[in-house]
């Protein structure tokens, strides 16, 4: 490790673990967790759950936040039908459906059943749903519809779709959030009350402060053995930790990344059930802007050491270094290796490359969240190894509103390099035209004909071959260039069982839980 790179990552380790003493200090932290006693809510069937973000809107139509993902698809709202995870599909709001031999034409019998608000699901509903998802503004979303020609009804029961070739994203999606169903006449309350056939109903949301649901009394399934929830927005790590070692709160189902070695610490994996599962992971990556030219792109991705963002954190048993876009168990992704990583850390190297062309001489600005731990934990590693090797970089760390507006918003968006943590899906990227690049500036038309390609096989071996190749076009680039493949980290009561990987998205399935 460059010698920069081991004093960074000591002084980083050096500080959380200050922060930790100087809150016990305070009275803030206990010192290491007792062993948990009983939840008081185990006898009434209740549960309490720590959210670390506050969704802002529950339209998961045009939003895909993490915040909001967990908690309504597969609870609240369900898909056409589900995945499992060996690989077989069951029955959701269509109770069955057929795929003709050619892979063009999808016949859904829709379950005779209800909404949560006591309306009868009809092929109406469906059909707008399946129109609202596709034109929706998150891009993996929209796209299981790309190849789709009509959406029509047969009967009362039953709603064809036809595509115009074999697409493997509009039957994945059919199991995910792109699938889900929602009733046509309350589509306008979706924000603030969305309503679905899930095993729960929302019965409140307040903004910054908690979303409670309750069992859903018209479920077409089994009957949730948790019937109250009640999920508390906090958005102070170490004050979720502290909660649930207090036995206020029962589940964090979610953990940051910024929170792990303080975990370890205090004891709580010990005294809790410590889950982890890729579906609610993220891939932490650089992102430099590809209006830069590829020779500097590619000299700035060899300033970043990998190993040093994972020491930094203080917890490598929850991510892993890659340079593959993707998370663990994805059949594209692989870890870090020289075969991997077509410009690995080199920090020589990279002196060299600003030497010889004067890259020194450009300004270049670094836009960072400022309340966002585990992305500005990153940047504090990753600014001074680009100083350090001869960059001119001036940071600009920012709150999440001014971020979202230079970042997200901007048109194109006003950054040279940034650090970022979001779904791996590669689709994210596809670029038809150089007007649909995204915030992140990535437009590649050899990458997004990969993708179409990939989309339109027949067979989910032919697929992911060619998401292979998919992303190792996006590796060399050097526009988005992953660094850490982090892992999702939970903390459950230990009375607390039935917790499983999510089939929906990244949602947390309450309905699988029990005391």
């Amino acid at each position: 490790m460059h010698e920069l790179s081991r004093k960074l990552s000591a002084r980083l380790r050096s500080a959380t673990a200050a922060a930790v003493l100087a809150a016990t200090a305070l009275g803030t932290t206990p010192a290491l967790a007792q062993d948990a006693a009983a939840s008081p809510r185990a006898e009434q069937d209740a549960i309490v759950m720590i959210a670390r973000q506050d969704p802002g809107t529950l339209d998961y139509v045009k939003s895909n936040l993490t915040a909001l993902r967990l908690w309504i698809p597969g609870n609240v709202v369900e898909p056409l039908v589900y995945f499992e995870a060996d690989g077989t599909v069951a029955p959701g709001v269509a109770e069955s459906w057929t795929i003709s031999d050619d892979g063009t034409v999808y016949t859904f019998t829709i379950r005779d059943t209800v909404f949560s608000d006591g309306t009868p699901v009809t092929v109406d509903d469906v059909i707008f749903s399946m129109n609202a998802m596709s034109e929706s503004p998150v891009v993996p979303y929209a796209a299981a519809y790309n190849a789709v020609e009509s959406i029509e009804a047969l009967d009362d029961r039953t709603v064809q779709v036809t595509l115009s070739r074999p697409s493997q994203n509009f039957w994945r999606g059919m199991g995910d959030v792109s699938g889900v169903v929602q009733p046509a006449a309350r589509a306008g309350e979706i924000a603030t009350n969305p309503i679905g056939t899930g095993p729960y109903r929302l019965v409140e949301y307040v903004s910054n402060s908690n979303l409670t649901l309750e069992a859903n009394p018209n479920y077409w399934g089994e009957a949730p053995a948790i019937s109250d929830v009640v999920i508390r927005v906090v958005t102070d790590g170490t004050a979720g930790l502290n909660a649930l070692a207090a036995g206020e709160v029962d589940a964090i189902p979610v953990i940051t990344i910024d929170l792990w070695e303080q975990l370890v610490s205090r004891g709580l994996d010990e005294d809790y059930t410590l889950v982890t599962y890729p579906q609610v992971g993220e891939p932490t990556y650089a992102v430099i802007n590809q209006a830069i030219e590829p020779e500097m792109r590619q000299a700035i991705a060899k300033t970043l050491d990998r190993q040093a963002f994972n020491d930094a954190f203080g917890a490598s048993w929850g991510a892993e270094n890659t340079c593959t876009f993707g998370l663990p168990h994805m059949s594209w992704y692989e870890p870090s290796s020289e075969e991997t990583c077509p410009y690995p850390f080199d920090f020589a190297g990279a002196m060299e490359d600003v030497a010889a062309n004067a890259y020194g001489d450009i300004e270049l600005e670094y836009v960072s969240l400022s309340d966002v731990p585990d992305l500005s934990l990153p940047a504090d590693v990753m600014v001074p190894m680009m100083q350090a090797a001869g960059f001119n970089v001036r940071r600009n760390a920012i709150d999440l509103a001014r971020y979202a507006q230079i970042i997200f918003q901007g048109r194109p968006p006003q950054f040279d390099v940034t650090i970022m943590s979001g779904p791996g899906d590669l689709i994210q990227w596809a670029c038809p035209t150089p007007e649909d690049a995204g915030w992140s500036t990535y437009c590649s038309e050899k990458f997004t004909e990969k993708l179409l390609a990939a989309d339109a096989v027949a067979t989910a071996e032919e697929n992911e071959a060619l998401l292979r190749e998919a992303s190792a076009i996006l590796r060399e680039e050097a526009v988005i260039v992953p660094l850490i493949a982090k892992l999702g980290v939970g903390l459950l009561h230990p009375e607390l069982e039935g917790f499983t990987e999510p089939r929906v998205g990244v949602a947390v399935e309450i309905s699988k839980l029990r005391w």
